[in-house]
């Protein structure tokens, strides 16, 4: 597992989805992150299928689930890979080498997304707000650590829905994600955010 999936990981348990919202289009910025803050603070839960295109022009496929605010869970097909986020922590096992890794949700550039009330100007830097190519882009980074990452969202506008999103590393990586086959709305059980590592260790 490489940092760029453990960097998009962190970002999708976070950059989720609601069901399309329509606004009212604007230039101006102000307008148009409030716009944004309505949108994903509307997000109740989501279950989607992403594909993902790495750096290296290479794609990953997995399934992703989001309870707001506290859960989220990304689960890549090949190699098993997952991470949850649960509350203010998120783990992650990495199947391919075996290794369990724990911290802080606060760590990823766009936990700002996982909070109940989301205000993007107050915990982030607002480094970009654009219209690309038919898409609304937003790119943030954590206020109180820059140089940790960024995270670029692209949404449609007519009505407001967001298809992918950017994650740039500490390293320069970028990899970029696209939902698929997404699902609002559903019943999610808590238990599918439970990660005991312990039962995933294989024996040598």
């Amino acid at each position: 597992m490489n940092l760029t999936r453990r960097s998009f990981a962190m970002s999708a348990a976070a950059a989720a989805l609601t069901p399309a919202g329509a606004f009212a289009q604007s230039d101006d910025p102000a307008v148009i992150l409030a716009n944004v803050e309505l949108y994903l603070n509307a997000i109740t839960t989501l279950d989607s299928r992403f594909v993902q295109l790495n750096q290296d022009g290479t794609t990953t496929t997995g399934a992703f689930q989001l309870k707001r605010p506290s859960f989220a869970r990304i689960a890549y097909d090949d190699p098993p890979t997952l991470l949850i986020a649960r509350g203010q922590k998120y783990m992650f096992w990495d199947a391919e080498i075996g290794q369990f890794y724990e911290g802080p949700v606060s760590t990823s550039p766009v936990s700002v997304l996982l909070r109940p009330d989301v205000k993007l100007d107050e915990v982030t830097n607002v480094l970009d707000i654009r219209r690309d190519k038919g898409f609304l882009m937003v790119t943030l980074e954590p206020a109180d650590e820059p140089g940790t990452g960024l995270l670029t969202l692209a949404f449609d506008e007519d009505p407001m829905n967001l298809r992918q999103w950017f994650v740039r590393d500490a390293q320069g990586f970028v990899t970029r994600i696209t939902l698929v086959e997404v699902a609002y709305g559903v019943e999610l059980d808590d238990d599918l955010f439970d990660l005991d590592h312990t039962d995933l260790i294989r024996p040598d």
